[in-house]
């Protein structure tokens, strides 16, 4: 097994540091919503300090705003990479590499639209209810998008990350709760001129209001929870030609796509 450097970069100063599996990792500290990673295996967290506050964007008694609103651009490059946004409108591209994507746990507060990009590897996209609608390219490989209830600290709302062993040493991942997700999922085509293949929609469960749409492009897995509750579904984009979402155990998930599988419970 080729062992990789982890390396985390972007929670800021005012966190310090984030603990993954127990240990702990230094954050970087500089002040830019640009994040990028290395050749190896990374987990990248948007800074969420362009805003009007931070005179380095923002001169002070400058009257436009200056400031990206927290937005951030995250650049996985090589490497089996963990990515997550945080607020803002964020642009996370995993690069080469079998890539965890998470535009961020917004919980309702706006902006919370994310451009996130896959790249060549296998790579999950995680989104939660309350984290806006968003964008998923896949690109090559085989691709999936996840609909779960992310862990999350409760107080700093940042994802709950853990360290797994990968093809390319260890790696750090969400952990997200699929079975108990407060929705299912629907699939409509998206409009030919759009660039992008499918429309995923997550639905809440009591009272069938659409949450979100998520537009996805070379995507070929979709996993939700079931109308029901306390199951799951998923589509094979490859082959899926309507109707409803397939049912589907955690086991069979990690068969088929050990990532997501790592992911889920």
């Amino acid at each position: 097994m080729t062992m990789r450097k982890i390396r985390t970069f972007g929670l800021g100063l005012a966190l310090g540091a984030t603990v993954l599996g127990g240990a702990l990792f230094a954050a970087q500290p500089s002040i830019a919503a640009l994040v990028m990673g290395t050749p190896g295996n990374d987990v990248l967290f948007g800074k969420d300090d362009d805003v009007k506050e931070n005179t380095v964007y923002h001169p002070a008694g400058t009257a436009a705003d200056q400031s990206l609103s927290k937005g951030d651009v995250l650049l996985g490059f090589e490497g089996d990479d963990l990515l997550v946004g945080l607020l803002g409108i964020d642009l996370l591209d995993g690069g080469p590499g079998d890539d965890v994507i998470v535009g961020g746990t917004e919980q309702a507060t706006l902006p919370n639209q994310d451009f996130q990009l896959g790249g060549d590897g296998n790579d999950v996209n995680v989104w939660a209810g309350g984290d806006g609608s968003e964008v998923f390219v896949g690109g090559n490989g085989t691709d999936a998008i996840v609909f779960a209830v992310i862990d999350r600290d409760m107080t700093t709302n940042i994802p709950t990350a853990k360290m797994i062993d990968g093809p390319n040493g260890q790696r750090g991942v969400v952990t997200a709760n699929l079975l108990g997700a407060p929705g299912f999922c629907t699939l409509d085509r998206a409009p030919a001129d759009s660039g992008y293949d499918w429309l995923v929609r997550f639905v809440r469960r009591t009272d069938n209001v659409l949450l979100v749409t998520v537009r996805v492009q070379g995507v070929e897995q979709v996993f939700c929870s079931s109308k029901a509750g306390v199951s799951a579904e998923w589509a094979d984009l490859t082959t899926y030609s309507g109707g409803d979402l397939r049912p589907i155990t955690l086991d069979r998930i990690r068969e088929i796509n050990p990532l997501a599988g790592a992911i889920v419970r």
